[in-house]
């Protein structure tokens, strides 16, 4: 089973386990609660529609400079952000396959941060092309589309495309949460678009419920 489907639990009890102090050592910093949405409630943050089983994921990018838009397995725009908790899944819709992955991060999460980042790494590789490999070794050689404007300034689009396989991918982040998603199929023009806006208003009203 792929990294990226670590359980909320096991890094729940990372994040609240009590830290010893040390007379001897500098003082630590208090760490960040986990807030306004907590870690118990990623998959909160995962379309309905998500199974809980794994599909034939990219597990590889060449060059790696373009990893972070296109691994599907510990994708980087989720795991390069130090997430408390994690979760993902993937369905189908048709002849096209829909990949999600969600992380929860402490309450100094900087989302307008890591959606530049995000940006700048899709940007970086507008003119490269880029070879993935999948579980199964099978090889595309992808290349970006002309930029996407997603009409939210909490949401980044991008689509890549090769002889026989396309995908159109989302990358969302607001409060202290993120969702990326990939979905792929022979052609290009998935509304990836709606599947963005339906996570940014899971955030929303997790991140607004009041105990």
């Amino acid at each position: 089973m792929p990294l990226h489907r670590a359980t909320a639990s096991l890094l729940l009890g990372l994040a609240l386990g009590g830290c010893t102090h040390n007379a001897d050592g500098p003082q630590s910093r208090p760490q960040q609660p986990v807030a306004p949405i907590t870690a118990l409630q990623v998959d909160d943050l995962l379309s309905p529609k998500v199974q809980n089983k794994d599909g034939n994921l990219f597990i590889t990018v060449e060059p790696q400079e373009c990893s972070g838009m296109a691994r599907e397995v510990d994708p980087a725009l989720i795991f390069d952000l130090h997430p408390v908790a994690t979760d993902g899944g993937h369905w189908v819709d048709g002849g096209e396959v829909i990949d999600e992955a969600a992380g929860v991060y402490h309450a100094d999460f900087d989302a307008k941060h890591a959606l530049a980042e995000a940006k700048r790494t899709i940007e970086s590789c507008r003119d490269v092309p880029f070879t993935v490999t999948d579980m199964r070794g099978r090889q595309y050689h992808f290349r970006l589309l002309p930029q996407v404007n997603s009409g939210s300034p909490d949401i980044v689009l991008w689509s890549f495309t090769a002889d026989d396989w396309a995908c159109d991918d989302a990358f969302v982040a607001a409060h202290n949460a993120a969702v990326r998603i990939s979905t792929c199929a022979v052609v290009n023009g998935y509304d990836v678009q709606s599947l963005a806006r339906d996570a940014l208003k899971r955030i929303e009203k997790l991140a607004n419920t009041t105990a």
